[in-house]
């Protein structure tokens, strides 16, 4: 059953999902905790849809309301600005969620056996810096090449003066 509601799942991505687009531009430290912030959503969501734990991706929804509403607001931003708005974000969140379930075939009965240990560690963050760690540091696919944007000194944005002599 848990096989066919993931491949169920997995045919309505992909059927939903249009060409990936790369994303184009290059993202500030607020839109790429995000993109990791979204990957952990959907890797949840995967994981309650494939492993029965419903209860447990509805606790962590709720309890993170605020900072998934504002990862969201942070993800439109950056496709309004550089990646083609509404529409992209949608064939990203679409292909973020196809990335996620496609993990969870390959790892096969594994895979409820990874997410049960991560719902309890989230469970256990205590505030939004600890879930932006968390987010981070799972290591999740995020579908798309996410490159953060070069930051530069004062003195390296500088044009480069001649010495006269």
């Amino acid at each position: 059953m848990r096989h066919m509601l993931l491949t169920t799942v997995t045919v309505a991505v992909l059927g939903i999902a249009a060409t990936g687009t790369a994303v184009a531009s290059c993202v500030n430290a607020r839109e790429k905790s995000a993109f990791e912030l979204r990957a952990l959503q959907t890797h949840l969501m995967v994981g309650a849809l494939s492993c029965g734990m419903h209860d447990r991706y509805n606790a962590f929804v709720t309890r993170w309301q605020s900072d998934l509403a504002g990862a969201h607001r942070n993800l439109s931003g950056y496709f309004n600005r550089a990646a083609g708005g509404q529409r992209a974000l949608n064939e990203y969140i679409t292909s973020l969620a196809n990335a996620q379930s496609q993990e969870g075939i390959r790892l096969g009965s594994t895979f409820c056996g990874k997410v049960g240990p991560l719902f309890e560690r989230v469970a256990t963050i205590q505030n939004s810096a600890e879930l932006t760690a968390a987010s981070a540091s799972a290591s999740l696919p995020l579908a798309w090449d996410v490159r953060p944007c070069e930051i530069r000194s004062a003195e390296q944005a500088r044009p480069a003066t001649t010495q006269r002599r």
